[in-house]
């Protein structure tokens, strides 16, 4: 910068010589009889405007202009001079100027080497003499759309379009000051901090911020694209629509929030973006009962501070082994069908859900010696609560599904049908066991 002003001065001064000398040798009556071409009738409001060009501030017309006395007085100057520039077009500018189309990217009126396209070679009300105020001197060219938005990105408010583009040319796409999200990062330090500090980062947020901000403004919350869940539909089809047409919706995904709600977009330090881990965000909201159309779920977070024998996904944290966070078609947002009823009959899809993890064989073998340890002697007893072609018991009529206090195998304490509650009395041994529920009377086993 300080270089550029020793070289303007310097020009500047050649400039006066050399005016000096095309003044003493223009003949007769020449522009050399008056100090400027500035009068009351000549060029009167001339260098009185807010941005006023250095030569033009300085009274020296002929730095830009040549004045020639015309020998036949056939011109319309009242002195009889013939006016010319110097140089022509942006050549002119360059004298005192560096150029400014030597960068990868160069502005049309630049490439064209029109400069007077966008600044007035006098003077102006505006900053750097141009003819409009930014941006207003942009949509000449570009469709003032642009800044025509229910959220606006302050600095196309405040500051006009250099803020981020530079007038002239640049070394980045669009003639942005810096490249990608090097950008934003100019003022969004916080975001580019935040996502230094997370272990995982959302993709588009690696790749660009434009893909899912717009960077002049749009009718959406934080200039995004399209709304939510719309927005995240685009790289996330099958969750959004999930979470739309779901038999089984979860409420978050029909909520203010949406995707918002658990997940981070810019970077978190769970997996998928959640915004804690798993567990605990699914507790953040299950720590009352719900009323659903299919019946109460209970306060999951006081059932399992009281029940601490977690069944293996609730001991891993991974609710979602089971549940569907988005939505499903099948009962309490399950991943796979397992039946709603206290009874039905025996099926391998309907317990689809258990079979992701259980052998089937422990359910289907009238017979076994190693399929189950809930047999007697060879006697499958799974085969014979659930395997029925009517009144099949389900396996929570027996088993706690989420968590126990240690018992063995999650065998609840007590059976719940419709409002009763009949205890089971179950009593493990070394080789079997027994129990007394409430549908029948003392049963023993022994393997």
């Amino acid at each position: 910068m300080k270089n550029h002003s020793i070289r303007l001065s310097i020009c500047l001064l050649f400039l006066t010589l050399f005016s000096g000398i095309i003044l003493a040798t223009s003949g007769a009556e020449s522009a050399a009889k008056t100090d400027s071409c500035v009068s009351r009738k000549c060029h009167s409001g001339m260098g009185k405007a807010k941005a006023v060009h250095n030569p033009v501030k300085a009274g020296m017309c002929t730095a830009c202009h040549n004045a020639v006395a015309d020998p036949k007085k056939k011109t319309k100057h009242p002195r009889n001079l013939t006016i010319t520039l110097a140089q022509q077009g942006a050549d002119l500018c360059y004298m005192c100027h560096d150029r400014n189309n030597k960068k990868k990217v160069v502005h049309g009126p630049i490439k064209g080497g029109n400069c007077t396209f966008c600044h007035n070679p006098h003077q102006s009300p505006n900053k750097g003499m141009l003819k409009e105020p930014s941006p207003k001197i942009c949509f000449q060219c570009h469709p003032d759309s642009l800044v025509k938005h229910k959220v606006m990105h302050p600095p196309v408010l405040s500051m006009g379009c250099s803020t981020c583009h530079d007038a002239h040319q640049g070394d980045h796409p669009k003639m942005l000051m810096q490249e990608g999200n090097s950008l934003c990062f100019m003022c969004h330090s916080d975001k580019q901090e935040h996502l230094k500090k997370r272990k995982v980062a959302h993709l588009p947020v690696k790749q660009s911020c434009v893909m899912c901000h717009n960077p002049h403004g749009s009718g959406n919350s934080a200039m995004l694209s399209a709304s939510v869940p719309a927005l995240c539909a685009n790289c996330h089809p099958n969750e959004v629509s999930l979470g739309q047409r779901a038999v089984t919706k979860h409420s978050p995904m029909t909520g203010k929030k949406q995707c918002l709600t658990c997940h981070d977009v810019h970077a978190a330090d769970q997996p998928k973006l959640l915004v804690k881990q798993q567990r605990a965000l699914c507790l953040g909201c299950h720590d009352a009962v719900r009323r659903t159309k299919t019946g109460a779920v209970k306060n999951m977070k006081a059932f399992l501070e009281k029940h601490k024998n977690g069944h293996g996904p609730v001991r891993e944290n991974n609710c979602a082994s089971c549940h569907n966070p988005h939505g499903s078609d099948y009962w309490r947002l399950l991943v796979k069908y397992y039946p709603p009823e206290f009874y039905t009959s025996y099926s391998d899809g309907k317990y689809a859900l258990c079979f992701t993890c259980h052998d089937k064989a422990a359910f289907t073998k009238r017979i076994t010696d190693e399929k189950t340890d809930f047999r007697d002697d060879k006697k499958n007893l799974h085969f014979v609560h659930v395997n029925k072609r009517s009144k099949g018991r389900t396996c929570r009529t027996c088993h706690e599904v989420h968590a126990d206090n240690n018992r063995p195998h999650h065998v609840s304490d007590r059976v719940k049908f419709n409002d009763w509650e009949m205890p089971i009395n179950f009593v493990p041994s070394k080789n079997g066991g027994s129990c007394l529920p409430g549908c029948h009377g003392a049963k023993e086993y022994r393997r």
